[in-house]
């Protein structure tokens, strides 16, 4: 699991040396923050209206608020049939404001039987919650559970667990994700609305990439960094888990979750806009500007782009979670599965690449390597023109590229297939009708990246020649490149 790797990789034994430490900055950055939620930007507003909301509405939900109630209130009325309160779990409550909504809003609606369960380590912040519910009404209703989620054990079965912008504070997942699972009732749910992006929260290289290039054409005005001061001339890509657990494990949230859940909602976004929409620089936007909210509009828009394309993987989560496997319902392309960050193979530029399903979705490249980027010049149905490009990398140590391809009687021609490595040529190869096999000596180390590149001095255009309605530039069909 990544989680077990990346304490081994720093050596930590347990919650790690500096553990203590974390704890108390933790503790330090809560203990007066009456507002956790609040101060967001009005950008953060206008993405969400235009970017989140509607696909919310797509799923059948609402808002984020809605889907907590509504998976509350469905099980308080089960309940109530069987003379018993729903047990709820908050994670992470802070000053139970949410919570205490919760409540206020089903009371509204005549629902009273429900017992909000408020876990959070911060003295301070439980006091808050527990003067709020005494004005409120609701004092006999909470329960005050003061203890790191690190180290809770589930003590009592929970209809449900809510997870609100807190799993990506949490260090040992696998210990909490195993007490989510057994404490919750067999019908129980956890439901998720949280950061699933690099860990303190980073960007990784391929969305660093793009923020880069739009940082490039922002006016100063646009690159004023709250909390220096100063304006940015490149993109600051603050590590935040430095000194506490702010992202501390955040790609992890996702990954580690799925071995230990299963979604039934699931909708992930977000990832090239946050920048443009934090805390640090979304203040800067002014929504009463209309150039402003054209240029989150138009980032938003990008963003989702690059997430349908699989360029980029999400960052933000909102989901629900079940002991036992339920018929998903996802936002369109976006399953949990292809919206987990890969971090276990590399591109040929030596960055992070994404998974190779969406690489190489036709699986050509096999054997000791994988496609690791994405394999130009390969159509859909894997017809190739005149080239092709395929970056890979190798998991052993290789001595020979085998090509599979596909010459049809009715191609007018055939010629030469030039085969090139990192941009060396290594074969020419003469090409007949028919399926052909050949076999190259490439000498490749294990553990290495190389771009292979097939090039054809042959080609037809069938509409053009009159062989047919496809309008494309075609030269073979490539079935498969395998690494020995």
């Amino acid at each position: 699991m990544q989680g077990v790797e990346w304490a081994l990789e720093r050596g930590l034994s347990g919650h790690g040396a500096d553990y203590a430490e974390r704890l108390a900055a933790e503790r330090g950055t809560f203990a007066e923050q009456e507002d956790v939620h609040g101060n967001l930007p009005p950008s953060a507003h206008r993405w969400s209206a235009r970017h989140m909301v509607p696909k919310l509405h797509e799923l059948g939900v609402e808002s984020i608020g809605s889907l907590i109630v509504g998976e509350i209130r469905s099980r308080a009325r089960e309940a109530a049939e069987h003379g018993r309160d729903a047990v709820v779990l908050s994670l992470g409550s802070g000053n139970g404001d949410q919570e205490l909504s919760w409540l206020e809003t089903l009371a509204a609606d005549g629902v009273h039987n429900v017992r909000v369960r408020l876990l959070e380590i911060n003295h301070d912040m439980q006091e808050r919650a527990a003067d709020a519910a005494g004005r409120l009404g609701f004092a006999d209703r909470i329960e005050h559970v003061e203890t790191d989620f690190n180290t809770w054990k589930a003590d009592t079965e929970h209809d449900v667990v809510v997870a609100f912008q807190v799993l990506h504070h949490v260090l040992d997942l696998e210990h909490l994700y195993g007490q989510l699972r057994e404490g919750l009732r067999s019908d129980g749910v956890l439901v998720v609305h949280d950061m699933i992006g690099r860990n303190g929260h980073r960007r990784w290289p391929e969305a660093l990439e793009v923020i880069e290039r739009i940082w490039a054409t922002l006016p100063p005005e646009l690159r004023r960094n709250s909390i220096t001061g100063a304006i940015d001339e490149q993109f600051d890509d603050i590590d935040c888990a430095v000194d506490g657990f702010e992202g501390i494990r955040a790609q992890d949230v996702l990954p580690v979750l799925l071995e230990y859940l299963h979604p039934s909602f699931f909708l992930a976004l977000g990832n090239v806009i946050d920048p443009f929409v934090d805390r640090v620089y979304g203040h800067n936007f002014d929504m009463d500007d209309e150039r402003h909210r054209a240029l989150i509009d138009d980032i938003g828009v990008l963003d989702d782009s690059l997430l349908d394309l699989g360029v980029v993987t999400p960052t933000r989560l909102t989901a629900l979670f079940h002991p036992t496997p339920r018929t998903l319902r996802a936002y369109r392309g976006r399953t949990p599965q292809r919206c987990v960050r890969r971090t276990d193979v590399v591109d040929p530029a030596g960055r992070v690449s994404f998974h190779p399903a969406a690489s190489d979705p036709q699986r050509l490249v096999r054997g000791s390597g994988l496609a690791v980027g994405r394999c130009n010049g390969v159509l859909h149905d894997r017809w190739v023109g005149r080239g092709a490009t395929l970056p890979l990398r190798t998991t052993a140590e290789v001595d020979t590229v085998e090509l599979e391809f596909w010459v049809p009687d009715w191609m007018p021609e055939q010629g030469t297939l030039t085969v090139l490595v990192d941009d060396t040529q290594v074969a020419a190869l003469p090409v007949e009708h028919g399926l052909l096999h050949r076999t190259v000596p490439v000498a490749l180390a294990a553990h290495t990246t190389a771009e292979l590149t097939l090039r054809a001095d042959w080609w037809v255009n069938p509409h053009a020649a009159g062989l047919g309605e496809d309008r494309r530039t075609l030269s073979y069909v490539l079935n498969g490149v395998t690494l020995r």
